[in-house]
């Protein structure tokens, strides 16, 4: 604005005042010359920590492939590494603490707990005192026959209670002499012998086994017969205490031998001996003996040779039960 305002003046006083106006362009440039100066001197100092070039890097540039013709005659640029910050010195006196973190959790298996299977209790069947006896083989009847004395020159330390008919061998034990019961049945009959507390079951079919023994639970006191079985035939009957115990609690035992055909049992003195082959031998109230062969494979009647004189038979000696007695 200074400048055109010196031309604006008039031509007469041109010649002075272009004097004047290059001295004042002078001082203007002087005047900003001082200003730069002052302006410079006041910049902050410059950081001599910064990065500084060691030495000069050469590049040795190949000639630009056929692809990259476009870059031939370019200078490469490089670029400098960021300047590396000096890290801060902390007193000594300063306690620099280091965050601990807490441990991690180290996952634990939750137990797992397997059911075991419980094992199911069967229910036990709790018997009742039932007479039961073990299944023997069988063999033929054979009826009630006279026998002929047998010669027999063997000398026993024990002699038979009865001389007809004669065992081979000879007795294991001097006779039994105790109470006896005898009953007979419409397929059989049977015989309790007091000192072995049994009952002897002999049957008249061709069934297995020919003759059991079961054990005697009838005590005094306990009901002698049972109005269930108050229905049988005309000239039959129901047996009684331990005949009729055993009856009604053994449907194999009364099926098989079927009603008594004697209303009541017979009491009489009974004879047991037994032979080394393992017969046993039974008097009968009839002056008979009734032969058992071994493990119930048969059985005999024989009538005995002399007749058995129930009053004169010897003290009463224990037999031991034969091996098939059953519970």
């Amino acid at each position: 604005m200074l400048i055109w305002s010196i031309f604006a003046i008039a031509p007469a006083a041109q010649s002075h005042r272009m004097g004047t106006m290059q001295r004042s362009l002078t001082l203007i440039c002087a005047g900003l010359l001082c200003l730069l100066v002052g302006l410079a001197a006041c910049a902050p100092p410059q950081n001599l920590r910064g990065p500084r070039l060691v030495s000069d890097v050469g590049l040795t540039l190949t000639a630009p492939s056929s692809a990259n013709e476009s870059l031939a005659g370019r200078t490469p640029i490089i670029e400098e590494a960021p300047p590396v910050l000096p890290l801060p010195t902390l007193p000594a006196d300063v306690l620099v603490v280091t965050p601990t973190l807490p441990p991690s959790k180290t996952p634990t298996q939750t137990p797992t707990f397997t059911m075991t299977p419980t094992q199911t209790l069967t229910p036990t069947i709790t018997t009742t005192a039932t007479a039961t006896a073990l299944a023997l083989p069988t063999s033929v009847i054979s009826p009630m026959i006279e026998i002929v004395a047998i010669p027999n020159n063997q000398i026993c330390d024990t002699n038979w209670f009865f001389l007809q008919p004669r065992p081979p061998g000879c007795p294991l034990n001097v006779p039994n002499a105790t109470n006896g019961v005898y009953q007979t049945f419409q397929n059989g009959l049977m015989v309790w012998v007091r000192s072995q507390d049994a009952i002897y079951v002999m049957y008249n079919d061709t069934g297995l086994p020919r003759w059991q023994v079961y054990r005697d639970f009838f005590e005094e006191g306990m009901p002698e017969t049972s109005s269930e079985f108050d229905n049988a035939p005309s000239g039959l009957y129901q047996p009684r205490r331990g005949f009729g115990m055993l009856w009604r609690s053994n449907p194999s035992v009364r099926d098989r031998i079927g009603w008594a055909t004697m209303r009541d049992e017979m009491p009489y003195s009974v004879q047991v001996q037994t032979a080394q082959d393992g017969s046993i031998y039974i008097s009968t109230p009839f002056q008979g003996v009734l032969g058992l062969m071994p493990t119930g494979t048969g059985w005999s009647l024989f009538s005995s040779t002399p007749a058995i004189n129930n009053a004169i038979f010897p003290t009463q000696v224990f037999v031991p039960l034969p091996t098939v007695y059953g519970n």
